[in-house]
């Protein structure tokens, strides 16, 4: 029987899975409790929520909410985050304030580039937009819009529009939430789902130090129609960015608006150009002339720093 986890429970010996039967049966829509066999550690595989499972149903063994099952195989999964733990991610929605933080291009530009790294759409919302000017919200969304990316813009005080576009984008997908502190995230997915049970714990905004506090450190795929929404209020920012690696080659790829200097247009005048400093770059000359926005390459120089020592055996052994 085929089925989707959406919830795990325990540690690394004793895990149980919450197994949504997605199969057109008797059981379709039901959570089945699961465990899972031994061979998935001693091949180093961990199930994850979002990992399409075969399951085997213990008609003999009974809880409170029914029959339980043992998860027998995990599908080849098209990707995974390794923190937060969710496999087969469709969209990613990136949330950043116009104000109160103030938007971070680095931030948003490291996380569109884990997402398009791993296959994952990005899609941007710009929050708090009843705080800001037109003039203010049409820079930030200007600058997505060129690159490339879905923009939504929204405020998740006043309600102000942006909710029904997000909830057409998460149709039939499987889509996670990631945001800095003190960007209203939790309000935004308590205000959009509000017919689910996810009741995110909000703080409110250090007037200090202008961050939130974090809670729970649970993953969990809430179904929202044909699709599934991942709560993961208690991951930070650091969670994405010291987990999801980008290898230095595999960078400008995941700069989908420099990387067609690269596979459509070669332009620079090196074969190994590092697209950060060269004289003769088609992505510098491209930065210079407006047609790619200075903080994108900005934030594209910050990543090549950080991972340009990287080597993928070093990355597996970190996982």
């Amino acid at each position: 029987m085929t089925g989707r986890i959406v919830k795990s429970i325990g540690g690394k010996q004793n895990t149980f899975y919450h197994v949504m039967i997605e199969q057109d049966n008797e059981y379709k829509d039901t959570v089945i409790i699961c465990g899972s066999k031994g061979v998935f550690r001693k091949k180093n595989i961990k199930p994850l929520a979002g990992d399409i499972v075969e399951i085997a149903i213990d008609y003999n063994n009974k809880d409170e909410s029914g029959v339980t099952g043992m998860i027998e195989k995990v599908a080849e999964r098209k990707n995974f985050l390794v923190r937060p733990p969710l496999a087969n991610i469709d969209i990613l929605f990136i949330v950043a304030a116009i104000k109160f933080p103030a938007p971070s291009y680095y931030f948003i530009d490291k996380m569109t580039a884990i997402a398009a790294d791993n296959e994952i759409e990005p899609i941007i919302i710009i929050n708090k937009t009843d705080l800001a000017g037109t003039d203010e919200t049409a820079d930030i969304y200007n600058i997505y819009k060129k690159a490339g990316f879905s923009v939504i813009k929204t405020s998740a005080v006043t309600n102000g529009g942006g909710f029904e576009e997000i909830k057409q984008a998460m149709e039939g997908k499987i889509c996670a939430f990631a945001g800095a502190s003190g960007v209203g995230k939790s309000t935004l997915l308590n205000k959009i789902f509000a017919d689910l049970d996810f009741n995110l714990e909000t703080n409110s905004l250090s007037e200090k130090i202008e961050r939130g506090k974090h809670t729970t450190r649970t993953v969990e795929l809430f179904k929202n129609n044909s699709g599934y929404v991942a709560d993961t209020p208690g991951f930070s920012v650091l969670d994405f960015e010291k987990f999801n690696y980008i290898l230095k080659d595999n960078l400008v790829f995941a700069f989908p608006d420099m990387s067609l200097y690269v596979e459509d247009n070669y332009s620079c005048k090196y074969a190994k150009c590092t697209h950060t400093k060269e004289d003769g770059c088609g992505i510098l000359e491209a930065v210079g002339k407006g047609k790619i926005a200075k903080t994108r390459h900005e934030s594209y120089v910050r990543l090549y720093d950080e991972v340009r020592n990287q080597k993928e055996w070093e990355l597996k052994d970190k996982e």
